[in-house]
């Protein structure tokens, strides 16, 4: 595929399914993320996942946006 080809198959989506990820899948997503490249091979990343009483308790501190 090359850089045009990509372009036009881009999609951006503007809403979300309210169906929850299965936790297996999001590991299996971050453990292949995990060998991305990064720029100067840094890898400057810190993932950090929430489900269930500590992702809402994260939600209720949050504040809106403005």
């Amino acid at each position: 595929m090359d850089v045009a080809e990509a372009a036009r198959r881009r999609i951006s989506c503007r809403a979300f399914k309210p169906d929850p990820v299965p936790g297996a899948l999001v590991r299996e997503i971050l453990e292949t993320a995990a060998w991305a490249p990064s720029g100067g091979n840094l890898q400057p990343w810190r993932v950090y996942g929430l489900a269930g009483a500590p992702l809402a308790e994260f939600k209720a501190v949050l504040q809106p946006v403005q």
